[in-house]
């Protein structure tokens, strides 16, 4: 049992090597990098390492946005929010700054301003009912609204496409 452990450890270590030599897109948009990982926790140690060793990764917002996503996952909303924040600031593509925006008023539970928001876009948004190929993140933003509405900010929950507060 001993040997099958130390085996088990060993191999974990080289799939860590190996995820930190990776693409910042192979690492970040596949099953093959920090996804790889089901704990939360797991994947903010796995994103953090591979940030110390590759530095240049800090520049992509949509990375940074899955390490703020992960370390609010793994419970800690302060330096999850702070790092959305950071990176909403920095963001250039309109549709995933205006998302962001979204789940960060979810997050605080500000539905006041996730409320104007969703008013100010909600032709928009609601057009993606009538869409075949719905997209993935208003699904999210119509869940975090209807749970949001309902007094539920489990941000677990809410980031679906299948509404628990349906």
């Amino acid at each position: 049992m001993k040997l099958l452990l130390e085996n088990w450890r060993k191999y974990l270590n080289e799939n860590k090597e190996k995820m930190l030599k990776m693409s910042l897109h192979d690492f970040d948009q596949t099953g093959d990098g920090w996804r790889k990982f089901k704990d939360p926790k797991q994947q903010v140690e796995i994103i953090t390492s591979y940030l110390k060793t590759n530095p240049a990764a800090a520049n992509d917002q949509t990375f940074m946005w899955h390490l703020g996503q992960a370390l609010v996952f793994a419970g800690d909303l302060t330096n999850g929010i702070a790092r959305m924040k950071e990176t909403n600031a920095k963001e250039q593509h309109e549709f995933n700054k205006l998302y962001q925006l979204f789940t960060i008023a979810f997050l605080e539970k500000d539905m006041t301003s996730f409320d104007v928001l969703y008013d100010k876009y909600k032709e928009q948004i609601e057009k993606d009912d009538k869409n075949t190929n719905k997209n993935t993140n208003i699904q999210i933003v119509k869940c975090m609204k209807q749970c949001g509405s309902k007094g539920n900010f489990d941000y677990k929950a809410a980031y679906t496409t299948r509404c628990p507060c349906q």
